[in-house]
């Protein structure tokens, strides 16, 4: 099969989980995240059912050579009509088997930063993005003040949220979220950038 110059077609057609992280893994990053960021929300559904059974890790999120305390960035784009592209900034937590995060965006002001926490998942379930916990203390310098996801106005967009998280590519995930444990039809994908040791 000759392979398509575009992350759209490869969605649109029957290819395999293999051959569509061959194609983003053979990407710069800038192509990559252009590619991925094009995606409509229809592809970013299709995206996340292809990538079943592709169990995504903390490492992928945070590699080792990043650190401890040391942010990754992973940008990003849902299926919403609107305010469609976001960014997520990542950390490992002292000691290394959690990572916080929150989300980096300009309306960050009215809805909060969105903390977040991740933990290796259980045998046979999805990695999540968890916003039910919020770091119990301040992740270090440039990150915004810990807020809880509880209290409004984070509520209204972070509260009682989890997202579901299925790998794709070496740089690249898909997620769908769940709120208060009901499964929404709300897709996103995550390009994490370079990391240098």
């Amino acid at each position: 099969m000759t392979r398509a110059s575009s992350l759209a077609e490869l969605v649109a057609a029957p290819t395999q989980p293999a051959e569509l992280a061959a194609h983003l893994d053979d990407l710069e990053h800038d192509d990559r995240l252009e590619q991925v960021r094009s995606l409509p929300g229809r592809a970013l559904a299709a995206l996340h059912e292809r990538a079943a059974g592709q169990a995504v890790t903390l490492e992928h999120f945070v590699p080792v050579e990043a650190g401890e305390g040391r942010a990754v960035r992973h940008l990003g784009v849902n299926s919403l009509p609107l305010f469609r592209r976001f960014e997520k900034r990542m950390m490992r937590a002292p000691g290394g088997a959690t990572l916080w995060g929150y989300n980096h965006q300009a309306m960050g002001w009215l809805t909060g930063p969105g903390y977040f926490r991740i933990q290796p998942p259980e045998p046979g379930e999805d990695l999540c993005i968890d916003y039910h916990h919020v770091p119990d203390e301040h992740p270090g310098a440039g990150w915004p003040a810990v807020r809880s996801n509880a209290c409004l106005p984070d509520r209204l967009v972070y509260g009682f949220m989890r997202d579901h998280m299925r790998r794709v590519s070496a740089h690249v995930a898909i997620g769908r979220a769940e709120r208060k444990g009901r499964t929404l039809d709300t897709w996103f994908a995550l390009v994490r950038e370079e990391t240098q040791a």
